[in-house]
């Protein structure tokens, strides 16, 4: 057998293997004449060369597995830190309105005084009053009743940012200039982390006023073309799974912050967003963003604040900048709008920052003269928002795949269905009528993604409006080129003043921080007096400790409010996430007796701002809301109610003009107005009402995109044919077309017919009447002017122009 062997032997018997053993050792230690000793000769085998490959990748996959458990881990510790440091913060009281006023009329000297109430000019003095600077802040209206109200409500870390700056460095055009083209990208990289940065701080540490959001990206080719982003390579995106390996590089980006991106099979998308075509999607990769309430954030943020110390108002406008004898800003003399004759009152201040968005040149009027030379052009957006059955509650969806590199959103925000936006050059308005004609494009648009058996219809549009971004550039920088991409922190020369505009809503606070550190920067007095920024560890109002809620805010506050006041879900959900530990103070302005037993025994019923069969469905706005935002929240009119204290003008711009006569009513009480002030308080925020909402009904005037969905153009047509033939004669689409906002002179509607009537009998059947009257050259003209006008690169165009 020899020594290359080793043989088994069955022991039968104990004497058995006692002789057999002892025999096989001793044969081992003789010569086998004529065997091969296999051990001696054969060659040591070599590893192959996969097992070395699947030892490395092993290694790899295992190192990834526990740097992304590490992170996972480190992001829940973190998690968890900041929930306990928000819930041993208490809650101070905030001074009223009158106290603010009284203050900023006292002739006090401030460190710094802030012209702009909007998330940027809000920020900005939380920013310096948190530093120990001691700050004035004014804003002409309302807070938030410009841009910061206006916006597609995300907070997003900037995945379009990020996916045009990784195609401009990898594009062939790179090759010409490769370091140009990697400090391009790295500039553009800096600033999504920096994005990032930001949506952690909003997520996890004011959890009452905003909420992560799971947002489907459709994928129904597996090649795309033409290819997102006018990048080629992009068009195999589905196939390779380059989309899905994205977003995970998105989470990691995160530090696993926000929930992990996911794919969904087109089984799973038809269960989980019924809504969309599932049955034509290949499959469907969700990542997350974070949503909030874009108004109460702003009121959040001032109100931060102002419990801090600064000295805040709105309805202040500033009608003249005071100089010294250098020349250089000391103050602003401003005005008490909402109040009839008042007089003007100078703020003396060291350092005076505007903060007016898209209307900071306006500002720049006021200390450089009329002829100052504009910076801000207005990048203007319409959003419409749907009824909630045309998107899931819990998730999403956008369209990531035009090659204009524009996103549209289609999300789910306080209960209804968001979708938007468009995005043209504007001049900037702060009350700006919506375009019916980027309405109806975004419902046109709308019809691409959903179920063929869902039809968008114009009256389902419950309420739109139109905001305007600023784009701003730094008139005063050396180099015009390394003017920031996102925001602009501008210093004039000689009169002292600042101004910071540009920028995006996540980054509020990261544009607050770099304005005060520049501002202080070139004052040696406020510098030495500033302390470090506090703001990233510095929760908005409404999560600490109150007498009511000694543990401060936690996830489950909404059950822990209904429970104590017997509130219906509805109503403790949306007082949870809109004041926080604050929303039991709200409470305190239910009048005795008008909480009644609902008819289920279940909960009472708190008398509600809108009580129309619509109460029932997603309006849970309380009227002890309207007195307690007249007492705490600084609201003077109307508007100030239905658009941003409550949202209602934002979800249904028709439930908002109903409620509008019980608003006045409850504000007459609490401000002391006449029955001729209510009055006039009454047609002037239906005035605003009308102009910055557009609802169910469209407003044609003006319009030029004749473009409509199907089922629109459907029940026009079916409702003129009343003898249901299904064809319509000259007469028929005389009526069709007016009823359609588009009527047609005499010479047009006989080119009209002629050009519909295929067969020569005179009647028009409707694919005839639908195919022509969505054909219209003029409406492909003014759809391709909306379109251009979110074109990278390309002239910015308007519907006017």
């Amino acid at each position: 057998l020899g020594s290359s062997c080793w043989i088994r032997l069955p022991c039968f018997s104990r004497d058995f293997g006692s002789e057999v053993f002892p025999m096989l050792q001793a044969a081992r230690r003789l010569p086998c004449a004529g065997l091969r000793n296999f051990s001696a000769e054969v060659p040591k085998a070599k590893p192959r060369k996969w097992r070395r490959r699947l030892l490395v990748t092993t290694g790899i996959v295992g190192a990834g597995g526990a740097a992304i458990s590490g992170f996972s881990y480190s992001s829940e510790q973190k998690r968890q830190e900041i929930e306990q440091k928000i819930r041993t913060v208490k809650e101070k009281p905030v001074p009223t309105r009158k106290e603010q006023l009284d203050r900023l009329a006292s002739g006090e000297e401030f460190d710094v005084l802030v012209v702009g109430g909007g998330a940027t000019g809000a920020g900005v003095a939380l920013e310096a009053q948190l530093r120990g600077l001691s700050v004035a802040c004014v804003e002409q209206e309302d807070f938030a009743s410009g841009t910061s109200s206006k916006s597609t409500k995300l907070l997003w870390a900037g995945s379009r940012y990020l996916v045009k700056g990784a195609v401009k460095l990898f594009s062939p055009s790179s090759l010409m200039d490769p370091v140009g083209a990697w400090e391009e990208f790295y500039g553009t990289f800096k600033m999504v982390m920096g994005c990032f940065r930001e949506r952690t701080y909003m997520l996890t540490m004011n959890p009452h006023i905003t909420n992560w959001v799971p947002i489907a990206v459709p994928l129904d080719k597996w090649i795309i073309w033409p290819p997102p982003f006018d990048y080629p390579p992009a068009a195999l995106g589905p196939c390779t799974g380059l989309f899905v390996a994205f977003f995970k590089f998105y989470d990691f980006l995160g530090s696993w912050t926000a929930p992990s991106s996911f794919v969904m099979s087109s089984s799973r998308a038809r269960q989980d967003f019924p809504q969309i075509d599932g049955k034509r999607m290949k499959y469907v990769s969700v990542f997350y963003e974070g949503e909030h309430n874009d108004a109460r954030t702003n009121l959040a943020i001032a109100f931060t604040a102002a419990m801090h110390g600064a000295a805040i108002s709105n309805y202040t406008k500033v009608e003249k900048i005071l100089f010294d004898d250098k020349g250089v800003a000391c103050g602003a003399e401003a005005v008490d709008v909402a109040a009839q004759d008042a007089k003007p009152f100078p703020i003396k201040a060291k350092k005076v920052i505007y903060c007016g968005g898209p209307f900071t040149d306006g500002l720049r009027q006021l200390s450089e003269g009329k002829d100052v030379k504009p910076v801000v052009n207005g990048s203007g957006g319409t959003h419409i928002v749907l009824p909630p059955y045309f998107c899931p509650r819990h998730i999403g969806m956008v369209d990531m795949m035009t090659s204009r590199g524009s996103f549209l959103f289609f999300i789910p925000w306080e209960g209804y269905t968001l979708v938007g936006t468009t995005d043209v050059k504007t001049q900037p308005d702060l009350h700006h009528e919506v375009p019916e004609d980027e309405i109806q494009y975004l419902i046109n648009e709308c019809e691409k993604y959903l179920s063929p058996s869902l039809k968008v219809r114009r009256r389902d549009v419950m309420s739109a409006w139109y905001g305007i971004r600023p784009l701003c550039g730094d008139p005063h920088a050396k180099d015009q080129s390394s003017a920031s991409r996102d925001h602009v922190v501008s210093h004039h020369p000689t009169n002292g003043i600042t101004f910071v505009s540009g920028g995006k809503w996540t980054t509020w606070r990261e544009m607050a921080e770099d304005g005060v550190d520049q501002a202080i920067e070139r004052s040696p007095d406020l510098k030495k007096k500033a302390g470090p920024s506090r703001s990233l560890d510095t929760p908005l109002i409404g999560t600490g400790q109150t007498d009511i809620f000694p543990e401060g805010y936690h996830e489950n506050l909404a059950i822990e409010l209904s429970q104590k006041y017997d509130l219906a879900h509805d109503v403790a959900q949306h007082l949870a996430k809109t004041y926080g530990t604050r929303a039991g103070d709200v409470l305190k302005y239910v009048d005795e007796g008008e909480a009644k037993g609902s008819r289920s025994g279940l909960y009472k019923h708190y008398p509600r701002l809108y009580e129309g069969a619509a109460a029932t469905t997603g309006y849970p706005y309380l009227e002890a809301e309207v007195r307690y935002a007249c007492a705490h929240e600084y609201a003077v009119t109307p508007a100030d109610i239905v658009a941003r204290r409550t949202r209602l003008a934002f979800l249904n711009s028709t439930a908002a003009k109903l409620s509008l006569p019980r608003v006045v009513d409850i504000m007459a009480g609490c401000l002391g107005w006449d029955k001729a002030q209510a009055i006039r308080e009454l047609e002037k925020a239906e005035e605003v009402l009308s102009k910055d909402f557009a609802g169910s009904v469209p407003n044609k005037q003006g319009a030029q995109l004749r473009t409509a969905c199907t089922s629109d153009v459907k029940d026009i047509f079916d409702k003129i044919d009343t003898q249901k033939s299904g064809t319509l004669s000259k007469a028929g689409i005389a009526k069709a077309a007016e009823e359609l906002g588009f009527p047609l002179s005499p010479g047009d509607l006989q080119k009209a017919v002629s050009e519909m009537d295929c067969t020569g009998n005179g009647e028009v059947n409707f694919p005839e009447f639908l195919s022509w009257w969505n054909g219209s050259d003029a409406s492909a003209e003014v759809r391709q002017k909306i379109f251009n006008g979110v074109r990278a690169g390309s002239k910015w165009r308007t519907v006017e122009e």
